[in-house]
């Protein structure tokens, strides 16, 4: 009996202790910020870095006007976002009141359906049509392919000539919200 005692005794110390040590992992994890594989900065958004240009692309948004990467003035910013991407479901009202406040036209929202074609995406574009230009295509699609993305939830700013100036993770708030900021916060 005192073996049985004892052995038992033995599993629950081992218990506690991978707990405790399973407890410290995470809480380390949710201290250090996410990193690129190279451990340089947050993950990649693109391929594509600020100053590349975009591939020549052309889609149809949900009005039925085509886009082309010449349709991509200076200034314009592309967010891309996905049904079933728990981060972009999570941002889409940040993203929605965001878009608010740009100028007509400053904005394109690519929503980004899965290789299954499910019909998730009638939410992204009910919520993003009222203030964005929004077009939706296909998990590896032209848009996808010519923004080089890596994955979604994503933003891209467009400079000159079809030149990316800005990319990220978030869309970043508009100028006028951001009065008495030091320029737009890029995740």
């Amino acid at each position: 009996m005192a073996y049985l005692t004892a052995g038992l005794v033995l599993v629950a110390l081992l218990c506690v202790l991978d707990l405790v040590l399973t407890l410290a992992v995470v809480r380390r994890l949710r201290e250090e910020p996410a990193t690129a594989p190279d451990g340089g900065g947050p993950p990649d958004v693109s391929e594509l870095s600020v100053g590349e240009v975009v591939a020549p692309f052309e889609v149809t948004d949900t009005a039925g006007r085509t886009l082309t990467r010449d349709g991509l003035t200076s200034g314009m910013n592309v967010v891309f976002m996905s049904p079933g991407c728990l981060a972009c479901e999570e941002l889409l009202p940040l993203v929605a009141e965001r878009a608010a406040g740009y100028a007509p036209g400053r904005l394109l929202a690519v929503v980004v359906r899965d290789r299954d074609g499910s019909d998730g995406h009638s939410e992204f574009v009910d919520r993003l049509s009222p203030v964005a230009r929004v077009v939706v295509t296909d998990l590896g699609g032209a848009l996808m392919g010519a923004f080089a993305l890596t994955g979604t939830p994503a933003y891209v700013e467009m400079g000159h000539g079809g030149r990316i100036s800005g990319i990220g993770r978030t869309l970043p708030r508009p100028a006028a919200q951001a009065a008495g900021r030091p320029g737009p916060v890029r995740t």
